[in-house]
């Protein structure tokens, strides 16, 4: 907490892409970081005065090798000293493959009555959008 605190400042800025496939199924990331919560939905950090669907634009690429487009944004948390946006996304490539990365070592497709354990700004983020 402290390096983000650091690095971005007093307050930053978190994007998050809800991606669902034909079934309805959403996108979730392994996040090799993190043990107490490994499983997230695919996301990061604004750098500097990156517009928020650059961002997640960016994050989902670094991380997966997933190109997507971004949409209209579903929900807001607050997060500690940073507020995270959910934002509709959609892989512009359906059948583009999993890269995996120094962050992230796999994604899996689940049921939204199975999403599990997240994190807390996670699970508040799907509630407003699975209400």
């Amino acid at each position: 907490m402290l390096y983000l605190r650091l690095r971005y400042g007093r307050f930053g800025v978190g994007v998050a892409g809800l991606i669902r496939d034909e079934g309805g199924r959403i996108l979730l990331v392994h996040r090799t970081y993190s043990r107490d919560e490994p499983w997230a939905l695919p996301g990061g950090w604004l750098e500097g005065n990156e517009a928020i669907e650059r961002a997640l634009e960016r994050e989902l690429h670094e991380e997966t090798g997933l190109r997507v487009k971004v949409g209209a944004v579903r929900a807001v948390e607050r997060a500690g000293f940073a507020i995270v946006l959910l934002m509709d996304t959609q892989l512009l490539d359906a059948t583009s493959e999993f890269r995996a990365s120094a962050e992230v070592s796999e994604v899996a497709w689940v049921e939204p009555s199975d999403v599990g354990r997240l994190s807390r700004v996670n699970a508040r983020l799907l509630r407003h959008v699975l209400a």
